[in-house]
């Protein structure tokens, strides 16, 4: 059963300092493994643990549409904001590997970019099976 938004354990000091280092971990290198995370995606795709949205303009344009989830609020309105200026259309939303907002069998492809979300990933194995 999925948690519901208000009973989640927020992380807030994590959230914002995660915001603040990812653009310098991007210079150093990073960007390359989201480009490398991104290459060859077509179609509809599921992010799960968006964090701030830095992916978003790296999808290509073969990307029909990229459902993003980031249960952190902070981290979500980053998100929010990225998505609208993202070069294919993006919507990121409230939403936990377990509970994931989309039907099933509806996603091309899903990604989970980050070792933040190591911790999600068996989730979302099964969450995709």
């Amino acid at each position: 059963m999925a948690t519901p938004p208000t009973t989640r354990k927020r992380h807030p000091i994590w959230a914002r300092f995660y915001a603040r280092i990812s653009p310098t971990m991007d210079a150093q290198g990073a960007v390359d493994h989201r480009r490398e995370l991104l290459a060859g995606l077509a179609g509809r795709v599921l992010e799960v643990g968006a964090g701030n949205g830095l992916n978003f303009a790296h999808y290509p344009p073969a990307v029909t549409e990229v459902l993003a989830v980031e249960p952190e609020p902070y981290l979500r309105g980053l998100a929010e904001v990225a998505a609208s200026q993202a070069p294919v259309p993006t919507r990121a939303v409230d939403g936990t590997a377990d509970d994931l907002p989309a039907s099933d069998a509806s996603m091309d492809a899903a990604v989970a970019p980050w070792p933040g979300t190591a911790c999600a990933r068996s989730l979302v194995s099964d969450s995709l099976r």
